[in-house]
């Protein structure tokens, strides 16, 4: 037998064992011994994850804790967890949870991203709309929308609080700083993706970025709820100024607005506000 062939059997013999032994060794290591009553073994996560990760065996320990810490919808098996797709950060030492992974479906991990009853919508950003690079998977924003109307130039808020699925074909936040991109997806349900369709359609888009801490609710051009229409028969003294129109689906709401008259009038997610004298 050739002495190189005798020694690349022999290469391949020790790599191996030692493969091996590495394996046995990391088990070991990340099984717990000597599970005392009252205690349970839980999986958590050994490494950082961020969102849109792969679960792999390596991102995984077991540790014991005591019966009454361990949270609902956890894990004690490492395998019933490898293949799952992170929906939300993970630190080391972190417990996982159902709520916080999800079933690769098939195809992209975006998909398994996607909540329940949602729908996943891209639209095309450049530096500006994009907040300068700075919006990144996870992040929520406000949606506007800029257009002209009778030679005038309005500013709507058509959606809020909207959560960014991805950044160009980027599902994971792993890398921190600013990247300009040429679109966006956004996670909305069939409602709002109507909605963000009719707006890119009627005029320019610009993202708001929100405070991740930020629940504020924000009204916007559609959620608005018009006061009651007037009445062909009121006595309003600026009810001549009015348009004419048998269309039932055109409201008109009289409102006061920083201590002037407005009429405002909707007609569908269309409005307009018209400024009403004082003088009768």
């Amino acid at each position: 037998m050739n002495k190189n062939v005798a020694l690349f059997i022999l290469l391949s013999v020790a790599f191996g064992l030692g493969a091996v032994y590495l394996a046995n060794n990391w088990l070991d290591k990340n099984q717990p011994k000597d599970l005392q009553a009252g205690q349970a073994m839980v999986v958590v996560v050994n490494a950082p994850l961020l969102t849109g990760s792969i679960i792999e065996a390596k991102h995984l320990s077991l540790n014991k804790v005591p019966e009454s810490a361990v949270p609902e919808n956890s894990y004690n098996k490492i395998e019933d967890v490898v293949g799952m797709v992170v929906n939300q950060k993970l630190y080391p030492g972190d417990i996982v949870r159902s709520e916080r992974v999800n079933k690769k479906g098939e195809g992209s991990s975006l998909a398994s991203l996607i909540s329940s009853n949602m729908r996943a919508v891209s639209i095309r950003v450049n530096d500006v709309v994009g907040v300068s690079g700075f919006i990144l998977p996870g992040n929520k924003v406000d949606i506007l929308t800029t257009f002209n109307k009778n030679d005038n130039v309005y500013t709507e808020v058509v959606l809020s609080n909207i959560k960014i699925l991805a950044v160009d074909q980027k599902a994971s936040n792993d890398e921190n700083k600013p990247t300009i991109v040429r679109a966006v997806t956004l996670e909305v349900n069939i409602e709002q993706a109507e909605t963000l369709m009719n707006s890119q359609r009627k005029g320019g888009l610009q993202l708001a970025l929100r405070n991740p801490n930020d629940e504020a609710i924000v009204s916007t051009s559609t959620s608005s709820s018009p006061t009651p229409a007037l009445s062909e028969s009121s006595n309003d003294a600026h009810s001549s100024i009015l348009p004419e129109t048998n269309d039932s689906a055109f409201q008109i709401a009289k409102k006061r607005f920083d201590g002037r008259n407005k009429v405002e009038i909707i007609r569908g997610i269309e409005k307009e506000t018209v400024q009403v004298s004082n003088n009768p």
